[in-house]
């Protein structure tokens, strides 16, 4: 054989095949030596079948239902229900926007325990305010906007009101309740769906559970096999439901005014680590033996290294896979529309807290500007008015009446590869002012305390973030409803 046959490259799609077939047409791989091609056309729906029962089921080999890939439309779910389901990182999800689409007064999610009880009046009625609200802003506030950005007369009407559109939601999206129903777009193996219906299934929500359920039902349909034991998980439940009981008991104090970002640990020897990874590839030496030598050296000689690894970086080049070993963990405490950016950056550890009034929020500030503070406030009070009636009985539910403008915390555990593309992507000018000063926070935070790694993020501090964490918790911008007795 000559050369040239044998180093042929052949490359073909398998994509007009069912999931669960290219599953096993890869399988496969390993055991045949036969092409993909001939695997999968002796291959029928029953004998994929058949294989999978055996391997992933029987066997426990999940890896091969990652091969089977499924895109799932997922439409009128509330935006709390969107958060929880994509707290799943591997997958791939597109969802409805608030920033540039006017959401319906009457699409809001009505909780079955809350529709059978005492509330049933008041949160309709709370949340048919609360839209009417939210409908009466985008109207005032388009008057502000164009009056703010009149038209130039060389730019194109189209475009014009596309742009003002835009302004105007990225202001009155904060009123929307997370009960507000939106549509999402996931792509997903069938490994990780699987674990996604098990966590749905398992989850307090009423909502959560019938998504749950509805996934699997459709999911079937396409991959009868290899998802068919996707069902509540004790564990989960119980886990959960204990861990609440004791939190309850052992954290009896008020949430504490701090500040909205914080690194509440780090790699204290990131520079170090660094340097012995970037060094590593290109030696044969064990990473203990290099680590030592690193110690030695001078900051410049540590700094050079890391300069060489950084400099050569294009606008669209992501760093080296090396800065994945240092880590650094911030609690930050956000309104929820920039939450609902933030959790998109999934090459991460996230852990939630749930959706309260308790931290209060933001009030953007072209609804001060355009007179409609008042009109503003009055939404917040009334949503939170209506959570503290809900959630001393309904602690879950309680959360679907909460607007986005209400701050939110979580903690993320980010690597500083991950880091480098949040705070670049977050703090560009395009982006929503209050993500924008998430990210600044977050470069902020690391520059005081590794500097070095600091200053080859590439971050836009225009409008920096030093004002926003200064008037945070002043008075007139934190609402701090009592508990009723």
């Amino acid at each position: 054989m000559s050369a040239e046959q044998n180093n042929k490259l052949n490359i073909y799609s398998l994509d007009h095949l069912k999931p669960e077939v290219v599953a096993v047409a890869f399988a496969k791989c390993s055991r045949s030596p036969e092409s993909f091609k001939t695997i999968a056309d002796e291959l029928t729906d029953e004998k994929s079948a058949d294989f999978h029962e055996k391997w992933v089921v029987g066997y426990g080999h999940s890896s091969v239902a990652e091969h089977a890939t499924l895109h799932l439309a997922i439409e009128n779910v509330s935006i709390l229900a969107t958060k929880v389901i994509e707290d799943n990182r591997l997958a791939s999800y597109t969802e409805k926007s608030t920033r540039y689409q006017i959401f319906d007064r009457d699409k809001y999610y009505k909780p079955g325990n809350i529709l059978s009880s005492e509330f049933v009046g008041d949160y309709e009625t709370t949340l048919n305010y609360i839209f009417d609200a939210y409908t009466g802003l985008n109207v005032s506030m388009r008057d502000f906007i164009v009056k703010k950005y009149p038209r130039d007369n060389e730019q194109n009407e189209k475009v014009y009101n596309a742009i003002t559109k835009a302004r105007v939601c990225d202001n009155t999206r904060y009123l929307l309740p997370t009960a507000t129903l939106t549509n999402l777009g996931m792509t997903v193996n069938a490994r990780q769906l699987e674990h996604a219906i098990v966590k749905l299934l398992s989850h307090p929500l009423e909502e959560l559970e019938k998504i749950g359920e509805r996934l699997k039902e459709e999911s079937l349909k396409i991959t009868p096999t290899l998802i068919k034991f996707a069902n509540a998980n004790e564990y989960l439940q119980k886990t959960e439901q204990e861990l609440a009981v004791l939190a309850k008991y052992t954290l009896i104090d008020a949430p504490a005014s701090v500040n909205p970002v914080e690194i509440v640990d780090y790699d204290r020897a990131a520079e170090n680590k660094l340097v012995a990874s970037l060094l590593y590839r290109h030696s044969h030496e064990p990473y203990k033996q290099i680590y030592a030598k690193i110690k030695n050296m001078t900051a410049a000689q540590k700094e050079k290294i890391i300069d060489t690894a950084l400099k050569y970086r294009s606008d669209y080049d992501q760093p080296l896979r090396e800065l994945e070993n240092i880590y650094y963990t911030f609690d930050i405490l956000m309104d929820y529309g920039a939450f609902r950016d933030v959790q998109r950056h999934r090459m991460a550890t996230q852990l939630n807290q749930k959706i309260t009034v308790a931290h209060g929020y933001e009030i953007p500030e072209e609804i001060i500007q355009a007179g409609l503070e008042k009109d503003f406030r009055a939404v917040m009070d009334r949503a939170a008015e209506l959570y503290n009636e809900l959630a001393e009985e309904f602690p879950n539910e309680a959360q679907y009446v909460v607007p986005l403008a209400f701050r939110k915390r979580t903690l993320f555990t980010w690597n500083l590869r991950e880091l480098h593309h949040f705070i670049s992507l977050r703090s560009g000018s395009k982006g929503h002012i209050s993500y924008r000063r998430v990210a600044q926070a977050c470069w902020q935070k690391l520059s005081e305390i590794q500097p070095l790694l600091a200053k080859y993020i590439r971050v836009n501090m225009q409008g920096g973030s030093d004002s926003w964490a200064s008037t945070m918790f002043k008075p007139e911008y934190n609402y701090m409803p009592q508990n009723k007795k």
